[in-house]
């Protein structure tokens, strides 16, 4: 959240003190107001607020992308890929699609209010290295010159509703199969933070049983901590009520089991939507979407 005054100064200076080391959370603060500006359809506020720290940070991430002459491509090198504990790493898979997201994204909004857009974000946009494997059709977590251990996984991410990666359905799959295996199907339970993300993937493909069962696991018993009955980091541990895993779990029913997402042109239908199977309804009651109200 940025004051008018000088809340992108401090966006891009806080990108700048973590220097070599960001991962994707400047690009998803970019995304965040961008989907406001789509959920709201408030102009005034995008040119007011949204659109210096959209700008701001485009002009960031094109700063940090190194042109590789030899593969005729951008690469982004030196960060902490998402998952945390590889750092120093270059080209972290859900990083550089969040970040050509970002790019994308100040292209859409210089023109939705009548600015000029860089030429370069769209040229880094897209020139930036998704690594992928084509001969297995799924994206690979990172650079394959980085040594990943075949028990990590964070693809799932590339599926969250607010990037939504475009894909061949199969890549989809395949990618979501990738993230299940990393975890043991099933045999071993994420945090609550990555519980969503897997949930999320597996309505995007297809999967009801995989989407039930991460869904249900977010709702497990153990998932909530007395005094309060909150939800924590993990079931293991008791850190406090973890905002980012309820969140998660609200996102999971809301994006997840309806297939819904928000895009330039309105609330898409952008996945068939599913129910676990002993659920005979679910009602999202009252949403509010660009000054008109739902019950889907």
């Amino acid at each position: 959240e940025a004051d008018p005054e000088n809340g992108t100064e401090q966006v891009v200076h806080a990108a700048w003190v973590l220097g070599e080391r960001e991962n994707h959370v400047n690009a998803d603060i970019a995304i965040a107001q961008w989907q406001y500006y789509l959920a709201s359809g408030d102009k005034a506020w995008l040119k007011q607020h949204g659109w210096p720290v959209i700008r701001d940070i485009a002009r960031y991430w094109t700063s940090r992308a190194t042109w590789n002459a030899g593969k005729q491509r951008y690469d982004i090198l030196h960060v902490t890929s998402v998952e945390e504990n590889y750092n120093d790493v270059p080209n972290d898979t859900f990083t550089n699609a969040e970040a050509a997201r970002a790019l994308t994204i100040a292209s859409a909004a210089a023109v939705a209010l009548g600015e000029k857009p860089d030429p370069r974000w769209v040229d880094v946009a897209g020139k930036l290295y998704l690594p992928f494997s084509a001969a297995a059709e799924h994206h690979l977590d990172m650079d394959e010159s980085v040594r990943h251990a075949p028990g990590d996984s964070d693809l799932a991410f590339l599926a969250f509703p607010s990037l939504d990666l475009p894909m061949k359905a199969q890549v989809r799959r395949n990618d979501y199969l990738i993230a299940t295996q990393a975890m043991g199907h099933g045999n071993r339970t994420p945090n609550t933070m990555g519980l969503a993300p897997i949930s999320i993937a597996a309505a995007a493909a297809g999967d009801t049983a995989g989407a039930t069962r991460w869904i249900g696991r977010n709702a497990a018993p153990d998932m909530f901590k007395p005094p309060f009955n909150v939800r924590p980091e993990t079931a293991s541990n008791n850190t406090g009520y973890f905002l980012t895993g309820s969140g998660g779990f609200v996102q999971s029913l809301v994006f997840g089991l309806t297939g819904l997402r928000i895009e330039a042109q309105g609330l898409v239908q952008r996945y068939p939507p599913l129910l676990p199977p002993t659920w005979k309804s679910m009602t999202l009651q009252d949403i509010s979407f660009r000054g008109q109200h739902y019950d889907i």
